[in-house]
């Protein structure tokens, strides 16, 4: 090919990057019409390939290649990027300016058709992505391992600059002790030098020769490089006398309160909300432990315990109204909460007084009636209650009590003698219950003041249980029982060796069900009454003082102590497979068990709380709670986070040795089986 016949051919390539046909040749075809005079013979032939593979479908990737050697342009990026800044300046000219922003693909145009060239079909040209949205659309686990490091490192970061501020505020405290030990050893080196030594007498018999080598200084010792204390932090969420918690920890050196709870070795919270239980089984560069178990709720719950209860009393082939009050189930929630009805009723009516008895028909529009009240759909499933209650549930005003599944400390416990009574209640607690509450605070100048305060308690899930109405009664008044069992890491199982009595501040009588510092001990309750703490300080009384009030009946801590102890166990192996079904690491819990006696006494167990009251309301608590929290600590938290510590307890208790754990093992948590 001449080199006419090539030049001539060079100055038809700007069409290849013309626009519409609506445009005038632009700046960018001039300079690259300038720029392919210089094209060797050899990237004629390549431009020849292109205008026989219009048609093809791969043309778009060899076109690409193909003006990759086209001097001037390192890449057909830099092309594109031409060709895509004309194209978006020609949009904006036209007032599309939104079009050309919001653009990801930028497409260059088809060119005019020529005579010499035919139409060429241009490839489009793709913007890379940005390489963060790359990885999130193509894994969102790996994009969120990323962030997890990247906490980590921020987290690790500031535990750094936290352990270093502890660090040089301990080595100054040492540095201030070795330098009074230095300044005392150079003190008693210049009296040692100062007194004379005494002489030295030798006899002349002596045959061997003595030599006296002269006293040489010691060298003086090289101090071992101190080791770095190894920090451990805790976050303590507040509420229930968290200030207790912290109390027990200021006796161990090696730990400080932080307020990163992402990193904290060890979280105390009232409640569970918050733990990431999934991370307790990562690998992570530190321990951490939580104060709860992840499925606690599974005796914790009013209406679990009672499932958990009765199944393994049906393997057992027991009564589980012999362990806990009679006692239904009534969820709203639940499919059959129709035939939970319909056992309540049944067993209530068939139990009751002769003068409030319902004879079969009326029984059954009653029935009826109630279902329609509470707008309850049919339910295949039916149920019978067919296990007695003792005699000594039962009274001549047949009172019974509601309590929501979910609250503590009586709220929401409601005593009622009639079944319209119990109907109302179940509605208002649906729609919300409005209850008015006593709070106790201290104002500016320290002083303890009461105000009320109103909640709107609402929930769909209750248990209705039967009161006992022969009760045990110490000086004419109610009482119940409060032990603590203590759930270790492994499963292991403790009990404390001493609780305390919660008192009613009124004496007893059935005819008043709207007096709660009659029905109710809790001392959340009780505190609010006018007689609160006349007779006993905190309403409350030892084992001790029971025992000697008992000793002529029984013998309190040999019969009733050891059954609430046998008792407890069980009700913890109930949920044995349950409560940490998923065999998460490093959790423990302590829990508030309530018992009950009757004039037999015979005992029941009332709840298990998740969330002891902590409160020292009274001398008795003073000495009891910091001795039970510190000594489940030294089960838990000094065996997992090793330190050295004073093997002697900072927290007395009478009757009991200081260096003496009073949690009482009673076995591991093994499934109930028949």
């Amino acid at each position: 090919m001449s080199e006419e016949q090539q030049n001539n051919n060079v100055n038809q390539l700007p069409s290849l990057v013309n626009l519409r046909s609506n445009r005038n040749v632009s700046q960018i075809d001039l300079n690259f019409a300038q720029k392919s005079k210089t094209i060797q013979s050899e990237n004629w032939e390549i431009l020849q390939r292109v205008k026989e593979s219009l048609e093809s479908k791969a043309f778009s990737n060899f076109f690409t290649s193909s003006l990759a050697k086209l001097p001037n342009f390192k890449s057909p990026q830099e092309l594109a990027k031409v060709l895509a800044d004309q194209f978006i300046q020609n949009e904006i000219k036209k007032g599309k300016k939104r079009e050309a922003k919001s653009a990801i693909k930028i497409q260059v145009s088809q060119p005019q058709t020529s005579d010499s060239l035919p139409a060429l079909k241009t490839p489009q040209i793709k913007l890379e992505k940005n390489k963060f949205i790359h990885v999130r659309s193509k894994s969102r686990d790996k994009l969120r391992e990323l962030e997890m490091i990247k906490e980590q490192e921020r987290e690790k970061e500031q535990q750094n600059k936290e352990n270093n501020k502890l660090n040089e505020k301990i080595l100054k405290q040492k540095n201030k002790f070795l330098s009074k030990d230095t300044q005392r050893q150079k003190e008693q080196d210049k009296s040692f030098i100062e007194q004379p030594s005494p002489p030295i007498k030798i006899q002349k018999n002596i045959r061997h020769t003595l030599s006296i080598t002269k006293l040489q200084s010691p060298n003086p010792i090289e101090s071992n490089q101190q080791q770095q204390p190894t920090i451990y932090s805790y976050f303590l969420g507040g509420g229930n006398n968290s200030e207790l918690i912290k109390r027990v920890f200021d006796y161990r050196s090696d730990w400080h309160q932080t307020t990163n709870m992402a990193r904290a070795n060890f979280r105390w919270q009232q409640s569970n909300h918050g733990y990431k239980y999934f991370k307790l089984n990562w690998h992570k560069s530190h321990k951490e432990l939580l104060n709860h178990f992840e499925f606690h709720p599974e005796i914790s719950n009013k209406k679990n315990l009672l499932i958990n209860v009765s199944a393994s009393c049906e393997i057992l082939k027991l009564n589980p109204f012999d362990i806990i009050p009679v006692t239904f189930a009534i969820d709203f929630t639940d499919a059959s909460v129709e035939s939970n009805i319909s056992a309540f009723y049944n067993f209530y009516n068939k139990n009751a007084p002769e003068s409030k008895q319902l004879n079969k028909q009326d029984a059954q529009n009653k029935l009826n009636e109630i279902k329609k009240k509470l707008r309850i759909a049919p339910s295949k499933d039916k149920k019978q209650l067919e296990f007695q209650m003792r005699d000594t549930f039962t009274g001549p005003d047949y009172l019974w009590l509601l309590k929501p599944t979910g609250l503590n400390r009586g709220r929401g416990i409601h005593v009622f003698q009639d079944i319209d009574n119990l109907v109302d209640l179940l509605i208002d607690y649906q729609y919300g219950y409005h209850e008015k509450q006593i709070e106790t605070y201290k104002d500016e100048n320290g002083q303890t003041q009461q105000k009320v305060v109103q909640y709107v308690l609402k929930t769909s899930s209750f248990v209705v249980q039967k009161y006992i109405e022969k009760p045990l009664l110490i000086k004419n008044r109610k009482f119940d029982i409060r032990v603590w069992v203590f759930l270790n890491t492994d499963l292991s199982c403790y009990f404390f060796k001493e609780g305390y009595i919660r008192m009613a501040s009124e004496e007893y009588r059935t005819n008043d069900v709207d007096n709660i510092y009659i029905h109710l001990t809790n001392n959340a309750i009780q505190q609010h009454s006018d007689k609160y703490g006349q007779q006993e300080l905190g309403n409350q009384l030892s084992f001790d003082q029971v025992s000697q009030y008992f000793k002529s009946k029984i013998d309190f801590r040999a019969q009733i102590v050891e059954k609430m102890k046998e008792m407890s166990y069980f009700a913890m192996r109930t949920v044995a497979t349950k409560i940490n079904k998923l065999n998460r690491k490093f959790c423990m819990e302590i829990f508030g068990f309530d018992f009950f006696l009757d004039e037999l006494f015979n005992i029941y167990l009332i709840e298990v709380n998740t969330n002891p009251c902590l409160e020292e309301s009274s001398p008795l608590l003073q000495m009891l709670i910091p001795r039970m929290i510190d000594d489940a600590f030294v089960l838990t938290v000094d065996q997992i986070f090793p330190i050295q510590r004073d093997l002697v307890s900072k927290f007395p208790v009478t009757n009991y040795s200081d260096t003496e754990n009073m949690w009482q093992l009673m076995g591991e948590l093994t499934e109930i089986q028949g």
